[in-house]
C-alpha cells in the first residue's frame, strides 16, 4: 500500500489530555491543540494523530469508548473539533483519529442493552459464552484465555447462570463480535461520519486482534504473552474485514488506515496487511526486546537483529521509538550519560529508515521519563495498578519490586504534560493551575523555549532530520540495504536510481571503530549529531552521507 502524502511526511502523535490545556482546568483539550498549531507548523509537521477524543468514562483514557459520534466534554465540543479541522486545513496539516473497535466501553449503549436484555440483538454485538464446570461442579470461564492487562479475559455476568463476556483488555472494555455483520456495518458508519468531516484517516487500535477465529483453549505461554492469542491474532477473518473496510469506505474517500498490530505478528503477517488493507502499521517486536525480563532497557543487539528483519522483509513499516504506551526512547534505548546525543541518534534512525516516521509529542525536544517515576497513588494508568496488584497478590513480591515491574509495564511516564516553555505551567496550562498529572522535573530543561535558540539543541536537530526527509524521494521511496557490521553499529544505505545516502549509527555508549573499508567510500557529509568528525565513532554517534551508487536490479 502507500498513500503518497502519508509516505512523504512524518506523523506527530498528540495525547490530548497531556498536550495543551486551552480552558485552564489542568487537562489538555481541543482548544489547546488549536492554540499550538503554529508550533506544529513551525516544526514542519504535516500530519497529526489524535489519541481518542470520543465520549468515554476514561478508565483506559479514551480507549474505552462510550459514544463514537461525540466529543468527550473533557476535550471540548464538536464545534471545537470543526474549528480544529478548519485551522489544520489552513496550514496544510491533515488529521488522523484513533479508531478503537476491538472493544467498546461497558458504558456504551450497545453493551448496556446487551447486559440488560439477553434477547436483545445487541447481545450478539459482543462475545457472550457459557462457562464450563469442573469435576466438583465449580464454574469456570469458557476457556483459559488471559487478558493483555493481566487476569482472565472473561468476566462473569451477574444474575445469569454461568454466563461470561470476553474482554481482551480490562473488564470495562468488552470485545465486539466481528462475526456479526451488523458490527462491521456500524463501524463503517463511524468511519464515514468522521471522514465526511474531513478526517484524513485512522490509526486503528489493536486492529490485528479483532476477529476471533475460535474460542478453544490457548497454549501455555511465557509470562507476559496472553494465553489464547493464537486464536485471534492476524487471523484470515481479520484480513478479510480490513480489505472490506478499505474497499467500502476508505478508498472512496481517499483516506488511510494505520494499524496497531500487536500480539506477536510476524513479518509475513505484515506483508499481508500491506496488500489492500493498511497503508502502514506498527509492530511491537522492536519495542519489547529488553535486555532481560526485569530490565527496562532495550538490548541493542536484539534490537538490531529484529529491526533488520522487519526492514528487509516488509516493504513499508511504521517506524516509532516511543508513544503513549511506551517509555521515552532515551530511557529505553540510550545507556549512560549521553542522553541528548542518544536522542539525536534515535531521530536520525527514525527519519532515515524505510517507512513512515512516527513522532510522539515531546520527542522533538528530548522529553524523558520521570526521574524516579510517580508514586503508585499518583499513577492513573490501569496497567500500572493491575501489574502492581498481580505482583503483590499472586507472586507476593516486595513493594519495591512490584512497583519496579509496574513502572516498567505501565504507561504513566509517557503521559506527563507537554513542556513548551519555561513558565510555571510550561506552556501546557495557565499559571497556578494544577495539571491532571504532575509536571516532569525534566521539563525545566527539555522544552521548546529553552532549546529554540540553541543550534545544537534536540529540537533544532529534529527540524534538520525532518527537513532532510521532506520531499526527499531517496529517503521516502529508496530501497534499504544493511551493511555487515558488528552488533555495536547499524550501517545502511538508502538508494534510488543512481543516488543514495549512507547512514552509520553507533548503538552503544562506547567508542567503536568505523566499519572496515568505510574510509574508502566516496561520500559527502550531510548530517551528524556531533559537530566534528573523529577517527572513531563516539557514543551514540550518528552520521549521514550522500553517496553515488548504481541501484541493483
Amino acid at each position: 500500500m502507500g498513500d503518497n502524502f502519508l509516505r512523504e511526511h512524518a506523523v506527530y502523535q498528540i495525547y490530548p489530555i497531556s498536550f495543551a490545556d486551552g480552558n485552564g482546568d489542568g487537562k489538555g483539550d481541543l482548544k489547546g491543540v488549536i492554540s499550538k498549531l503554529d508550533y506544529l507548523e513551525n516544526l514542519g509537521i504535516k500530519i497529526i494523530w489524535l489519541s481518542p477524543i470520543y465520549v468515554s468514562p476514561m478508565f483506559d483514557f479514551g480507549y474505552d469508548i462510550e459514544d463514537y459520534y461525540n466529543i468527550n466534554p473533557m476535550f471540548g465540543t464538536m464545534e471545537d473539533f470543526d474549528l480544529l479541522m478548519e485551522e489544520t486545513k489552513k496550514r496544510g496539516i491533515r488529521v488522523v483519529m484513533d479508531l478503537v473497535v476491538n472493544h467498546t466501553s461497558d458504558h456504551h449503549k450497545w453493551f448496556k442493552e446487551a447486559l440488560s436484555n439477553p434477547e436483545s440483538p445487541y447481545r450478539d454485538y459482543y462475545v457472550f459464552k457459557k462457562g464450563k464446570k469442573d469435576e466438583k461442579g465449580r464454574e469456570l470461564p469458557p476457556n483459559n484465555w488471559q487478558s493483555c492487562f493481566t487476569g482472565s479475559a472473561w468476566e462473569k455476568v451477574e444474575g445469569e447462570d454461568n454466563m461470561y463476556y470476553l474482554h481482551l483488555f480490562t473488564k470495562y472494555q468488552p470485545d465486539l463480535n466481528w462475526h456479526n455483520e451488523k458490527v462491521l456495518e456500524e463501524v463503517e458508519k463511524i468511519i464515514c461520519f468522521w471522514m465526511d468531516k474531513g478526517v484524513y484517516g485512522f490509526r486503528c487500535d489493536v486492529i490485528s486482534e479483532i476477529y476471533k477465529e475460535s474460542y478453544e483453549d490457548g497454549k501455555k505461554r511465557k509470562i507476559g504473552d496472553p494465553v489464547g492469542s493464537e486464536h485471534y491474532v492476524a487471523t484470515q477473518g481479520n484480513h478479510d474485514i480490513l480489505k472490506r473496510i478499505r474497499k467500502d469506505v476508505i478508498e472512496p474517500r481517499g483516506g488511510i488506515l494505520i494499524g496497531e498490530c500487536g500480539g506477536g505478528i510476524t513479518p509475513e503477517d505484515g506483508i499481508k496487511y500491506l496488500q489492500d488493507e493498511l497503508d502502514t502499521f506498527f509492530q511491537f517486536d522492536t519495542q519489547l526486546c529488553y535486555k532481560n525480563g526485569l530490565s527496562s532497557k532495550i538490548s541493542m543487539k536484539k534490537f538490531k537483529k529484529i529491526l533488520i528483519e522487519w526492514q528487509t522483509k516488509v516493504d513499508y513499516n511504521g517506524n516509532y521509538f516511543e508513544n503513549h504506551d511506551q517509555h521515552r526512547s532515551t530511557n529505553k534505548y540510550v545507556h549512560g550519560k549521553h542522553t541528548d546525543i542518544g536522542a539525536k541518534m534515535i531521530l536520525t534512525m527514525l527519519f532515515t529508515l524505510r517507512g513512515v516516521p512516527f513522532i510522539y509529542m515531546g520527542q522533538e525536544v528530548g522529553a524523558r521519563d520521570y526521574p524516579k517515576g510517580l508514586p503508585l497513588e499518583e499513577c492513573s494508568d490501569c496497567v500500572t495498578h493491575s501489574v502492581y496488584k498481580l505482583a503483590r497478590d499472586k507472586f507476593h513480591a516486595p513493594k519495591a519490586f512490584s512497583m519496579m515491574m509496574a513502572r516498567k509495564n505501565g504507561r504513566d511516564d509517557a503521559r506527563a504534560p507537554m513542556a513548551f516553555d519555561q513558565s510555571e505551567g510550561y506552556g501546557f496550562s495557565a499559571l497556578g493551575v494544577k495539571p491532571w498529572q504532575r509536571y516532569n522535573p525534566y521539563s525545566e530543561t527539555y522544552n521548546y523555549e529553552a532549546e529554540k535558540d540553541d543550534p545544537h539543541s534536540i529540537v533544532n536537530y529534529f527540524k534538520k532530520v525532518n527537513q532532510l526527509r521532506e520531499g526527499n524521494q531517496i529517503l521516502i521511496d529508496g530501497k534499504i540495504d544493511f551493511l555487515d557490521t558488528d552488533d555495536k553499529i547499524l550501517n545502511y544505505v538508502r538508494v534510488l536510481n543512481h543516488e543514495g545516502y549512507m547512514v552509520i549509527l553507533n548503538l552503544t555508549d562506547k567508542k567503536v571503530k568505523y566499519p572496515y573499508g568505510f574510509e574508502r567510500i566516496e561520500k559527502e557529509h550531510v548530517l551528524a549529531n556531533y559537530d566534528d568528525e573523529a577517527k572513531f565513532l563516539r557514543p551514540y554517534e550518528a552520521r549521514v552521507y550522500k553517496i553515488n551508487k548504481k541501484e541493483e536490479k
